[in-house]
């Protein structure tokens, strides 16, 4: 498990435009200060002091409107005059002109995906790969631009809130990885695909978001909190030591109505809701200081219940709503991300990549309306897609993981992102040379 002596986190992980101002989190048990040198090459563009409370985290914003393209953070905790710890940081700058970087910063995966008929085209095959072939899978992102992967979840549960009775009976789960905490696994050829996502995450220099789940689908019970503790303290146990975990995922959702649009919860227990972010995220900072959590919620009606999701969102520090372009006439990127801003919450985006009805499963978008899509979002620091299992798979890939639509996006994206970066050099930025 890595130290808590010295811990920085950054948002978003990877990629900024030169419209975003990345935010920093800090925390030290020794230092007192910290020095963040912006370095380009050799050339360093500007340095950053920041004073340190010795177990408090400290949270700051930099600038990085000056220049574009691959950068380091260069990261020296002090103690006095000395330097006591130091870590260079790659990092990524866009000049885009826009918050949006117009690319899919991450994505997620599904080790196995929870319903068979969503997952009809690429179900079958996720059952045969070997840890090997998951580490090809997140390998495979990089070519393409994704740096960030968010792992849907960590075990299979089918249960919904309300209609379970776990908390007598125990929990019902399989897991994709081996937990000591429950016996049950699912069936996989893999022996331990999180321990492989995360090895090729560290190698490929990409940030991993754990999805701590699934308890029960929109379950945020007492009980339900319990158990994501006693995951969240055994994932970090197994896993805490590669440089790629970057966070936590809440796996369970939740509808931007939050219980109104559920009738097996009573509304009111919205409040459980907020009281599991607010515990769960103490709970997490006494594992990892500054590592965020964040939750998927749907967008629709999310803005009839403002002030319900104000009691909320203050402990969810990254919310990454989907479903946006099912009704484009009710379209609410912009009033979600007011809520969000004045509750101190980033708002990322959670694309969908399939099309959409999708009654015989999910097919992937094809290229020209993805891109299409990505323009919605010019306002949002990130978009992460959902999915890369099944939705985009390299030409070459021997696992049928969505077919040949999935190919053709693959290689249709590719090139939009490849094309985006000879732009972007092309270009370059005068204010850094």
């Amino acid at each position: 498990m890595k130290s808590k002596e010295f811990c920085f986190s950054i948002i978003p992980a990877v990629r900024v435009t030169t419209l975003v101002r990345p935010e920093i989190r800090l925390y030290t048990e020794t230092a007192d200060a910290v020095r963040i040198n912006i370095r380009k090459g050799d050339k360093e563009l500007k340095k950053y002091i920041f004073a340190l409370e010795k177990g408090v985290v400290r949270i700051v914003g930099i600038d990085l409107s000056f220049t574009a393209g691959d950068i380091f953070l260069d990261f020296n905790f002090m103690a006095g005059e000395n330097t006591v710890f130091r870590e260079s940081y790659a990092y990524q700058v866009v000049d885009t002109s826009l918050p949006s970087t117009t690319l899919m910063d991450g994505c997620w995966i599904s080790i196995y995906h929870w319903s068979e008929d969503e997952a009809r085209f690429f179900n079958k095959a996720l059952k045969t790969m070997k840890d090997e072939d998951f580490k090809d899978h997140i390998r495979a992102m990089k070519p393409v631009g994704i740096n960030g992967i968010i792992i849907q979840s960590v075990f299979d549960n089918n249960a919904y809130a309300n209609c379970h009775r776990m908390e007598e009976s125990g929990y019902t789960g399989k897991a994709f990885y081996p937990s000591k905490l429950y016996p049950g696994r699912i069936e996989l050829s893999a022996d331990d695909p999180v321990e492989a996502v995360l090895s090729a995450a560290d190698e490929c220099g990409m940030h991993v978001f754990v999805g701590v789940g699934l308890y029960a689908w929109f379950d945020f019970s007492p009980a339900s909190l319990k158990w994501h503790k006693a995951v969240a303290t055994e994932l970090f146990e197994m896993y805490g030591h590669h440089k790629s975990f970057y966070g936590w995922y809440i796996s369970e959702e939740i509808f931007g109505a939050l219980y109104a649009e559920w009738d097996k919860v009573p509304y009111e227990k919205y409040k459980d809701i907020a009281d599991f972010f607010r515990e769960f995220k103490a709970f997490a900072k006494t594992l990892a200081p500054t590592k965020p959590v964040a939750l998927a919620p749907n967008n629709i009606n999310f803005t009839h219940y403002e002030k319900e999701w104000q009691t909320i969102l203050p402990n969810v520090d990254i919310l990454i709503p989907f479903a946006f372009a099912r009704d484009l006439e009710h379209l609410n990127v912009t009033e979600i991300k007011r809520i969000c801003e004045e509750c101190a919450t980033h708002m990322w985006v959670d694309m969908e990549v399939f099309k959409n009805p999708f009654p015989d499963g999910l097919i992937p978008k094809e290229t020209d309306e993805l891109i299409k899509e990505i323009r919605i979002y010019d306002d949002v620091e990130q978009i992460y897609g959902y999915q890369f299992t099944g939705m985009l798979n390299p030409p070459e890939s021997p696992f049928d993981l969505g077919g040949e639509p999935a190919k053709c996006l693959y290689e249709g994206y590719r090139k939009y992102y490849e094309d985006f970066m000879k732009k972007q050099n092309a270009n370059g930025k005068p204010g850094d040379i």
